[in-house]
């Protein structure tokens, strides 16, 4: 490699592949903190599962875990503690999915929450609501709390460097549209609160009427609205 190129290649920013497997790194060694050094790649993938919704396959996380330099135990495994305590800001994230009522077809969108700053960490739209859906909405959150660090190692929402989402919950709407992990957690009356009120946000924003008859023009305008809400205040 040329003098040139290694130097561009230290100052090249990491893409978003890069950024959402440092985020996983630091949730998959999280988890197996949490489990007292228990957990191997198999029980740590389902709880990316039931926690995220994200479906990593084995190789990924085994992989991952053996450049974090941990691995499970064998044997009868125990139950593992959970943090006690109140949520702080990137502690647990909300997922919801909503459905825009538009002339031609409806249009979905999945969104996801910080429970504790009311934050927008992520979302998608699509045409159908599906697990696909949800997925690439939680990667974008990965992605935007792993690379929106600040000077003083937190991002616009707080979530530190050093820090990952310890569960994430999904709303009854989103269990509805089969949209949530089947075994993934519930959220309770506040993350359903939380979302309520982000959504009245939006309508508020949006100030249109419905049905709207373009889902492709609804589309762009709710893109520049969670842009608009995930920029740090």
């Amino acid at each position: 490699m040329s003098e040139s190129g290694y130097y561009a290649w230290r100052a090249r920013t990491p893409s978003a592949r890069e950024l959402r497997r440092a985020w996983l790194t630091d949730v998959i060694t999280d988890i197996h903190r949490e489990s007292g050094g228990a957990f191997g790649y198999r029980r740590i993938g389902q709880q990316l599962l039931c926690r995220y919704g994200i479906s990593v396959s084995h190789a990924t996380v085994e992989s991952l875990m053996k450049r974090a330099g941990i691995c499970g135990r064998t044997g009868r495994l125990h139950a593992p503690d959970r943090r006690p305590g109140p949520r702080s800001p990137g502690d647990h994230w909300i997922v919801d999915v909503q459905a825009f009522t538009t002339r031609r077809r409806p249009l979905y969108s999945a969104v996801v929450l910080d429970a504790a700053s009311r934050g927008l960490m992520g979302w998608s739209t699509a045409e159908s609501a599906d697990r696909p859906l949800v997925h690439r909405a939680v990667m974008a959150a990965i992605t935007r709390a792993a690379g929106t660090v600040g000077a003083d190692g937190s991002d616009g929402t707080g979530l530190n460097a050093q820090r990952s989402p310890l569960a994430c919950s999904f709303t009854q709407r989103a269990r509805a549209l089969g949209c949530a992990p089947a075994h993934g957690a519930v959220g309770n009356w506040y993350d359903h609160a939380v979302v309520n009120a982000f959504w009245d946000s939006v309508h508020r924003e949006l100030d249109e009427a419905s049905p709207r008859p373009d889902p492709g023009a609804l589309e762009e305008r709710l893109g520049k609205t969670f842009d608009h809400f995930a920029r740090p205040a």
